[in-house]
């Protein structure tokens, strides 16, 4: 049977969604994920692309200013406010990291019958020299640091393909956008528990994924 291919920030959602929410939102990734139809997929790519572009701007509000008109001249159902939304989060965060935004490579990482698919949205080099790779979610829940250790122990086991030459001193991070809240894995987390929960986590998802066919 082939693997479940996914991102990592969708099994990180999964992750989060707690026990009673997580066929539904296993559910509706199946749905966008198998849809031949692209905006089904595409509702946050225009802000993300726009963040990227941000990262490299010397007017990081004007390109994120272009992805909230944009959706107010064609919108989409939640689309604008949740833009604005992810503006005024963004922002702030970003012009207080003083980065500039450094290219990205994808890799796979896979646990039983789970391929994960990693890609940082972002690639940042602070102004100390130093690297971050971030994962940016974007959704109306907020992001939790239990959650967001899972996307961070996957960007860190992936950062040698993500970040081609990264050292171990690269920051892995996720991005709650909205919030403009930044999470880094604490020193102290038991990294073999967090594998175990992963590990986990990935049946979970597979056989959520697969009765819900």
């Amino acid at each position: 049977m082939e693997p479940i291919s996914v991102t990592a920030l969708s099994f990180t959602e999964y992750a989060m969604s707690g026990q009673r929410g997580r066929i539904s939102i296993v559910s509706e990734q199946r749905r966008i994920y198998l849809s031949s139809e692209q905006w089904v997929a595409g509702f946050y790519n225009p802000m993300r692309d726009a963040m990227r572009r941000a990262a490299n701007s010397p007017d990081p509000a004007a390109e994120l200013d272009k992805a909230v008109e944009a959706a107010h001249r064609q919108p989409r159902a939640g689309q604008p406010r949740a833009y604005e939304e992810l503006r005024e989060g963004f922002l702030p965060w970003l012009r207080s990291t003083r980065a500039t935004g450094v290219p990205t490579s994808a890799a796979q990482w896979r646990t039983g019958d789970l391929a994960l698919r990693v890609r940082p949205h972002l690639g940042l080099r602070m102004p100390d020299g130093s690297r971050a790779a971030v994962l940016v979610y974007v959704k109306e829940t907020p992001m939790t640091q239990e959650a967001a250790n899972i996307g961070l122990r996957i960007l860190q086991q992936t950062m040698p393909d993500t970040l081609p030459g990264a050292t171990p001193e690269v920051v892995p991070l996720v991005l709650d956008a909205r919030r403009g809240r930044a999470f880094r894995m604490s020193r102290r987390t038991n990294l073999a528990k967090l594998d175990a929960l992963i590990a986990a986590e990935a049946a979970g998802y597979v056989v959520h994924w697969r009765m819900s066919a």
